[in-house]
């Protein structure tokens, strides 16, 4: 894992020195060393420096720029470094993330004729099979990853996201230059004062991360999962193509053993290429499904007991460590268990410091501790990311077929419709039928996401900065193929979140918090075969009666009782009302109760007061999930000041 820069300009003239800084901010990602390299593509001349930066670099220019910096996990040789050129001299790479295949992918490539200089490296992995297949490489790779391939002699730069969205990378695509990275700060920090783009700010607020292919700035787009972007430095033309969907045919020949034994298969070998590496590996448990059934691969896979991290609440109705220890002691674990209290509320500004975009993962404090913690111990760590979304998991799941088939008679009907909508213009519609009135609005995929709720957090926002995102433009790509493929409701619930909340907030969340601390994350149930698989296991497998995530459920039933399968999903969130209930309001929210915080460039003070009175007044019992993601914008805005340009 690892951090990632670069930078093609024009007309030459870059900045080598700006360039070397620019990629110095991933240092967190990579804290082993760093490497850089830089020429003209027109001449063909080119330096190459590893953990070394030449005297007089801040007199040096180019037309291109390709930094890195690196966290060793496989090949930790000094061969190994980034950037990396290929055998022939025509690529150079800079990768984050791994090809967990690479030991299957090196053999077939020997066979094919490639060379390596390398032991074992997994980036020259990638150099060889681009020589090879071109484009069509990543059809081969079982990983996560983020990189950019540069071909000296088509004047080209190759850059690629892993089919899931673990890894990220944001570009900007000027007149004059296109540049790359593995986190914001690092494109937005050079180049003068920099715009929030407001349309993005609108979907923040509603939604609480802000999802691809936009980004907070204006200009700067993230390039989304499964799709890689061809950058020409010659016609300075940049093409855009998704390479990967998990969508085939639902099998409904699947009955409940059969699905049971592939999933079972399907994630040993998951879990198996996940313990690959050079250096030692832990894992999360959390007590449910999910991260339970990883950690019993792992026993069933590792000679050596691995130190496996938990997080408990104590004092709480969340808490789950008879679970958690019940699971460690089922799979003979070295349980390392961290107590999350209410002093962790001081750790919010520290929390929101490691995001390069406002977000409000709800789990984010108990995370956050969690990768401290693993960090003293090891560059690893095995997560039980994806069960939910792959498996069908949330009870949203079991409920949302009569809520879909609910909203669709009622537009069918017309009549209700109209009167539902009548009433809530008129303010006098019952509190029960708000909800479904708000659902009749948009489609039932962006209803979902919250896109149409009649009391807007964007109600906040000053007038000239409303935008209208109520219609659910940004996520209509994937509702048209949802219709395409006529999907069951359950399987297109799936599908929405796993191509919008999964990358955009969970996976996002683990890299930046994994990412602060040095470790890596790696999520076997996000495994591209295993997601493949689950996408033709027909819903009523999945959804039976009341139970969510059956086939998952039923694997760990060989091993535990009923009350420990079955218990109430807790998640792995945090007792926010606790602690804001515990709170002195004039610290926690003095950033709001400042009329000249940066916030108020675009909201308005007394509309936020409004709309969250609990800033002056103390928290009451309610709302605590508003209250943090208006906190985690205000302090986002004001860390990222100085180079934020005022609206005008």
């Amino acid at each position: 894992m690892c951090g990632i820069y670069g930078k093609l300009a024009r007309s030459g003239g870059l900045s080598i020195s700006d360039c070397i800084a620019a990629t110095h901010l991933l240092e967190h990602r990579g804290p082993d060393g760093y490497g850089f390299e830089y020429g003209d593509l027109g001449s063909g001349t080119r330096t190459l420096s590893h953990n070394r930066t030449p005297d007089g670099i801040e007199r040096e220019s180019g037309g291109y720029f390709l930094g890195h910096r690196r966290l060793s996990i496989v090949d930790l040789s000094e061969s190994a470094f980034q950037p990396m050129e290929s055998s022939c001299g025509r690529y150079s790479i800079v990768f984050n993330g791994e090809i967990y295949n690479y030991v299957e992918l090196w053999d077939e490539l020997k066979a094919a004729g490639c060379t390596f200089r390398t032991d074992h490296s997994d980036t020259e992995v990638i150099l060889n099979a681009y020589d090879t297949w071109g484009v069509e490489c990543l059809q081969k790779f079982r990983g996560m990853f983020a990189f950019a391939l540069l071909d000296r002699v088509e004047q080209k730069l190759f850059v690629a996201r892993d089919r899931i969205g673990k890894k990220s990378v944001y570009f900007e695509l000027t007149d004059e230059s296109f540049t790359f990275a593995s986190e914001l700060p690092s494109i937005v920090r050079f180049g003068g004062p920099r715009d929030i783009d407001v349309y993005a700010l609108n979907l923040y607020l509603e939604l609480g991360y802000v999802p691809h292919p936009y980004s907070i700035y204006q200009g700067i787009r993230k390039l989304p999962p499964a799709s890689y972007a061809l950058f020409d430095m010659r016609s300075h033309a940049l093409e855009l193509k998704e390479y990967w969907d998990p969508l085939s045919e639902i099998d409904e020949s699947l009955d409940a053993s059969e699905a049971r034994k592939r999933t079972k298969a399907l994630l040993a070998d998951a879990v198996r290429l996940r313990l690959r590496a050079d250096v030692s590996a832990g894992a999360f448990i959390s007590g449910g499904t999910d991260s339970t059934l990883v950690v019993k691969n792992i026993s069933e896979q590792s000679k050596q007991k691995l130190d496996i991290y938990g997080a408990d609440f104590p004092d709480t109705d969340r808490s789950e460590r008879q679970y958690i220890e019940a699971a460690a002691a089922r799979y003979r674990q070295n349980l390392k268990l961290s107590s999350i209290d209410l002093s962790h509320v001081g750790n919010i500004e520290a929390i929101i410091k490691v995001f390069d975009e406002p977000f409000d993962g709800a789990s984010s404090i108990a995370l956050f501790d969690l990768f401290k913690e693993a960090a003293k111990d090891h560059k690893i760590i095995v997560t039980g990311d994806g069960g939910d979304e792959l498996f069908a998991g949330y009870t949203r799941y079991e409920t949302y077929p009569r809520k879909d088939r609910l909203v669709r008679w009622l537009r069918r009907a017309r009549l209700p419709a109209v009167v539902l909508g009548m009433l809530g213009r008129l303010g006098i519609l019952p509190g029960r039928l708000k909800s479904l009135a708000q659902d009749l609005a948009g489609n039932t995929y962006t209803n979902f996401c919250g896109l149409n709720r009649s009391k807007s957090f964007t109600s906040m926002l000053k007038r000239e900065h409303r935008r209208a995102i109520s219609d659910g433009a940004v996520f209509e790509p994937i509702v048209e193929r949802i219709r395409e493929k006529r999907l069951p409701p359950v399987k297109a619930l799936q599908y929405f979140e796993l191509k919008t909340i999964l990358p955009g907030r969970m996976l996002y969340k683990v890299d930046r918090y994994s990412m602060a601390y040095s470790v890596e994350a790696r999520a076997p149930l996000l495994d591209q075969e295993l997601a493949q698989f689950a996408f033709t296991i027909p819903d009523r497998l999945n959804i039976r009666g009341k139970v969510t995530k059956a086939v998952l459920k039923e694997i760990l039933a060989e091993d535990f009782d009923d009350a420990f399968v079955h218990r109430t999903k807790q998640g792995f969130g945090n007792p926010l009302s606790l602690w804001f209930r515990d709170a002195d309001p004039a610290s926690v929210f003095r950033i709001l109760l400042d009329q000249r915080s940066r916030i108020y460039d675009f909201l308005d003070y007394q509309a936020t007061h409004a709309f969250l009175p609990q800033i002056k007044n103390g928290y009451r019992g309610t709302g605590e999930k508003d209250i943090w993601r208006v906190l985690v914008l205000a302090h986002f805005l004001e860390a990222n000041r100085s180079w934020l340009r005022a609206p005008a």
